[in-house]
């Protein structure tokens, strides 16, 4: 919590060091998924990841830190606010020239619309306060804003009901 406190008041400031250099999509992908699968187990919750081909390997331009801080807090709330036994799905697609798109979906409950529209402010649980999933309520604004200073873009797809989606371009 304090981390994601500091790292919030940090890029706030404006002081956030960023080291962007060529990063493989499939050495970043398979990093995270070691360090997430432990959490998914322990819910019984399926995870996903992309295959990538060996001959025609993705790399992207980021700071490599902040590029899988970005990618395990997304892993992190499709596992914390899924249903148990349920699934996390996720896909890297090149969307346009100089850009893949990371999506995350997983079948947890989703969101209302009045709730998306909170997503991403500060400290916002979402009514989840006295649930028994713990957070902060920062952790997606950390992510959204790690992704704009990566010249990326962090945004979500839900319905309730129905499988959520968050992306990073």
């Amino acid at each position: 919590m304090i981390n994601e406190i500091l790292d919030l008041a940090v890029i706030e400031s404006g002081r956030l060091s960023l080291s962007p250099e060529s990063v493989s999509l499939a050495e970043v992908m398979s990093e995270c998924q070691a360090m997430m699968e432990p959490q998914a187990q322990q819910r019984g919750i399926g995870m996903t990841f992309p295959r990538f081909a060996d001959d025609a390997p993705i790399f992207v331009k980021a700071d490599r830190t902040r590029l899988k801080q970005i990618v395990i807090n997304l892993l992190s709330n499709a596992i914390k606010y899924n249903r148990e036994r349920g699934t996390v799905v996720v896909s890297c697609t090149v969307s346009a020239p100089k850009r893949v798109r990371i999506s995350v979906a997983d079948t947890g409950a989703g969101l209302p619309p009045e709730k998306l529209a909170q997503l991403f402010q500060p400290f916002n649980r979402l009514g989840q306060e006295a649930g028994a999933v713990a957070g902060t309520g920062i952790g997606l604004v950390v992510t959204k804003r790690l992704a704009e200073l990566m010249e990326g873009v962090l945004g979500v797809e839900s319905t309730v009901g129905s499988e959520a989606c968050s992306g990073a371009n």
